[in-house]
């Protein structure tokens, strides 16, 4: 699912399980925004006429905080031109980091989130600055970008270490959180890790391969469509899109309700249990 800003380009990628959780991850991302730019309001918020996007409960949502939805002509995607830009500019990114790299296209998923990632710290045509200075009001730090697919070095836990036993692993750069977590394969089973920036060592003139890569694999390769009709099918719309949705304007609902114990210092509640770290007086 893409997520972009007509005004400052700022673009959000979210990579989804099954279509049914569409619009809850789209939901949870408008009340993210909301928290964290109360100035800038949400106005309008055009969607395609895809069946994910005709939850009820969304609409009614929407209403009540003043947001105006709207749909795009269906069979026109020059009508939804902005979305599908980015998509464009997405795959012309995230083909060559795979490429760069000895890792298979299953890692595609990785690659797409890096190259959505890269597009927030780069000028567009439409404005001087990146986007993400746009939303910042600042210069953002790129010094914790690295090559996609370089090796790096993270610290082994010690519980998991020795004294006399290696301190690092190695592990497959695929990305970052933020400037201060990264994001790393396990090169011998592909699990996804996290591990702090300043905790790492990069090489990046070395592209380690996943176990997995290692065994001759005979597979038929095909070119997807990804607007095939025929794929609909596979993952058809349920009532779960309806219940993610209303689950988390429920939550909202309570999150509002609750006490603001930081501003009001009257409803903060002191706790009279002792800590277990703390030493005790005699």
């Amino acid at each position: 699912m893409v997520l972009i800003d007509a005004s400052t380009r700022w673009s959000h990628v979210c990579l989804l399980s099954t279509r049914n959780v569409a619009f809850a991850r789209l939901l949870a991302q408008i009340i993210k925004l909301r928290a964290q730019f109360p100035d800038n309001l949400i106005k309008t918020i055009r969607l395609d006429n895809a069946g994910e996007f005709q939850s009820q409960a969304f609409k009614n949502y929407c209403m009540s905080i003043g947001i105006t939805i709207e749909h795009y002509v269906p069979y026109v995607h020059t009508h939804n031109g902005l979305a599908e830009s980015l998509i464009k500019r997405i795959q012309l990114i995230a083909r060559p980091l795979i490429m760069r790299t000895k890792l298979s296209t299953s890692v595609w998923g990785h690659a797409v989130l890096h190259a959505a990632s890269i597009i927030r710290y780069r000028p567009t045509v439409y404005h001087e600055h990146s986007p993400m200075q746009l939303i910042l009001g600042q210069q953002p730090n790129i010094s914790h970008l690295r090559i996609f697919g370089c090796a790096v070095y993270v610290p082994i836990p010690p519980p998991n270490r020795t004294k006399m036993g290696p301190q690092r692993k190695l592990g497959i750069y695929v990305g970052f959180n933020s400037s201060s977590i990264i994001r790393y394969l396990e090169p011998l089973t592909g699990d996804l890790f996290t591990a702090r920036f300043a905790d790492c060592h990069f090489d990046e003139a070395i592209f380690p391969p996943l176990g997995e890569d290692k065994k001759p694999i005979q597979k038929e390769w095909r070119e997807i469509a990804w607007n095939a009709s025929i794929l609909s099918h596979y993952d058809p719309r349920t009532n779960q899109c309806e219940l993610e949705v209303q689950k988390i304007i429920h939550l909202q609902q309570i999150a509002n309700q609750l006490p603001d114990a930081f501003n009001d210092a009257k409803q903060v509640t002191k706790s009279y249990i002792p800590n277990c770290q703390c030493s005790r007086k005699n």
